[in-house]
């Protein structure tokens, strides 16, 4: 994976896999450490090491490189990546990069991975934040709220995705991740 969007849309097909039909992002960047929370409802981690690539839940083939090379990349730039089971149902993870460290990746198109994951699966509500300053979150997305107010079949029409990739995208350059220019 080239970038840390690739790396966030992999985490939110993981989510979507595990039956997961809400997904709760939270994305921010304090003293050059980019920092990303994920907490979803799916059926909850299986396995204990699932940065191990030869443990996977999947059937069409016995490896997954997805959160082992999460792992390496966090690693990598003095970093980390947790996962745990949340009591019920449920999985939370976060990762941490330092994007000033010279293995950094850069961000990629992080505004993209959402109106991906709107045109992959348009039956998950997506909630995104954005960490203002430690512990003052801002809510950037909410696709619940989306299709409270229009039909669902709506959330596909591209005037919602460009409203949902400018709204992000703008949001984040807030905070100083400029995503079309790389890291900085």
């Amino acid at each position: 994976m080239k970038d840390l969007a690739d790396h966030l849309f992999d985490i939110l097909e993981n989510s979507v896999t595990a039956g997961a039909t809400e997904v709760r992002i939270m994305l921010g960047l304090s003293s050059k450490r980019f920092f990303c929370k994920i907490k979803d409802n799916g059926r909850g981690i299986e396995n204990e090491d699932v940065t191990d690539p030869f443990v996977t839940s999947r059937k069409e083939r016995k490896v997954g490189l997805g959160l082992p090379l999460l792992k390496k990349t966090a690693e990598n730039t003095n970093g980390f990546l947790r996962i745990s089971r949340l009591e019920g149902n449920g999985t939370f993870m976060e990762f941490e990069t330092d994007i000033s460290h010279i293995d950094a990746k850069p961000f990629g198109d992080l505004a993209k991975v959402f109106v991906d994951a709107l045109r992959s699966w348009p039956e998950v509500d997506f909630e995104v934040l954005i960490d203002r300053e430690k512990g003052k979150n801002e809510q950037v997305l909410n696709t619940k709220e989306i299709r409270d107010t229009m039909d669902c079949s709506d959330i596909q029409h591209k005037e919602i995705q460009d409203f949902v990739y400018k709204s992000i995208d703008k949001e984040l350059k807030k905070i100083g991740i400029n995503t079309q220019f790389g890291k900085f």
